[in-house]
């Protein structure tokens, strides 16, 4: 009978232990909560054309564009605009007026001067090429290998 009233008793006692722990802890999902995409649009096959009441300023076509916040980003990017009468890149972003490329860029520009390399950033506002990658330029039947380049 003893034994008994020691188990009885030990199992009172884990009882009230396990239900004092469980009032004393609180079990929160932060996580849950902040789990809010910040993604705004996302946009396949797309073509923008900037225009003023004049003439066409520039076209823009990506096979995917996300927004997020303040950024866009871009896949399979084809640019003209400015003096860039072709520019290409496999990834790129942008923010603000400045496009950020990378993998396979590819600039064809009105007179016909064409460079490549692995990054740049195109700023649209002030129509500049920065390459920030090594570099070959295609100038007439001159080729000319690089490190950085501003045009």
């Amino acid at each position: 009978m003893l034994k008994h009233f020691k188990i009885e008793l030990l199992s009172i006692v884990m009882i009230v232990v396990m239900t004092s722990v469980s009032y004393l802890v609180k079990v929160k999902n932060e996580k849950a909560k902040e789990s809010r995409t910040t993604k705004k649009v996302e946009i396949f096959d797309s073509v923008t054309i900037e225009v003023n009441s004049t003439s066409v300023n520039s076209i823009l076509h990506s096979d995917y564009i996300v927004r997020i916040s303040d950024e866009v980003r871009m896949t399979n990017i084809t640019y003209q605009g400015g003096s860039a009468k072709e520019l290409k890149s496999k990834y790129g972003h942008t923010i603000g007026d400045k496009f950020y490329l990378d993998e396979n860029v590819t600039l064809l520009q009105d007179n016909g001067y064409r460079y490549k390399a692995q990054h740049a950033m195109y700023d649209k506002a002030a129509d500049l090429f920065y390459i920030t990658s090594p570099y070959i330029a295609y100038i007439d039947k001159n080729i000319i290998n690089g490190t950085d380049l501003v045009y």
